[in-house]
């Protein structure tokens, strides 16, 4: 078994990064770091994209982004250590860092597969997105403009600020904010959340994830799309954005089904 380890680059995660590390060469297990926290342990590192290719299973410790940055390359079961604010995705907190991996090392977890998206400009196709797919309007103050076309129908033409394509998973995160519905990440489907609609009646959508979505700008004005918000490309005039399940996914390592008491604790409880 070969662990890879990944870090937010900050004084707090790197503490428990070496933490996590030492306790893994204590128990005799391979592990591989990335980059930025091998410097800090003064040790030779690895791309996140090298880790993707050589390790078992993968932890991150850092919050939300984190994860995030690490799914761009990662495929393998991720077990992450929340050291930021929220950490909605994360597994476990600092305090319970060290007793959760030794319950992944002794078995005592389950596997959670959630849904990714695939996308193509122009045919193109651009990095999966775990959270969301994002079309919004470059310009402060001005509308866009497009079309949304489900399985090949035209569903709605949209003014506004733009639009969310959201996973499950994403479903808490921006979707979340411009009203959309918290999505239970059991369930196979996507949420289409508009951005400032200029009429008022074009709601959120849940669409089963097999559908696929289209995209096609009308108007004057051109836009940008961004993936999870690492990525982001221009979006111009008459060009077409597909936007369907992805044949990967990202996969979780649970030590208990706590999504609706996350849910309460983290979101439900900042209020």
């Amino acid at each position: 078994m070969t662990w890879g380890l990944i870090s937010k680059q900050c004084k707090k995660s790197f503490r428990m990064g070496n933490k996590v590390y030492r306790y893994l060469l204590r128990k005799k297990e391979d592990v591989l770091v990335e980059q930025k926290l091998a410097g800090h342990l003064s040790i030779s590192g690895h791309t996140i994209k090298t880790l993707g290719q050589r390790v078992d299973k993968v932890i991150t410790i850092g919050g939300d982004g984190t994860i995030l940055m690490a799914l761009e390359h990662i495929t393998q079961p991720l077990f992450s250590i929340n050291t930021g604010a929220v950490g909605f995705l994360t597994e476990v907190e600092e305090k319970d860092a060290l007793s959760g991996l030794q319950s992944v090392l002794d078995n005592n977890y389950f596997l959670e597969e959630r849904v990714k998206l695939k996308t193509l400009l122009n045919k193109k196709r651009l990095p999966d997105g775990a959270n969301e797919v994002t079309i919004q309007t470059p310009l402060i103050g001005k509308i866009l403009e497009f079309k949304l076309y489900v399985q090949g129908k035209l569903v709605e033409k949209l003014q506004g600020d733009g639009l969310i394509i959201a996973t499950p998973t994403g479903s808490t995160s921006y979707a979340l904010s411009v009203g959309g519905p918290i999505v239970d990440p059991a369930i196979d489907a996507l949420v289409v959340a508009p951005i400032a609609p200029f009429r008022h009646y074009s709601s959120p959508l849940v669409i089963p994830s097999d559908k696929e979505l289209r995209i096609v700008l009308f108007g004057k004005r051109d836009a940008k799309v961004a993936i999870d918000g690492h990525y982001t490309y221009p979006f111009k005039l008459h060009d077409i954005l597909t936007v369907a399940k992805s044949e990967n996914k990202a996969c979780f390592i649970r030590l208990e089904d706590t999504f609706y008491q996350r849910v309460y604790e983290k979101l439900c409880q900042r209020r």
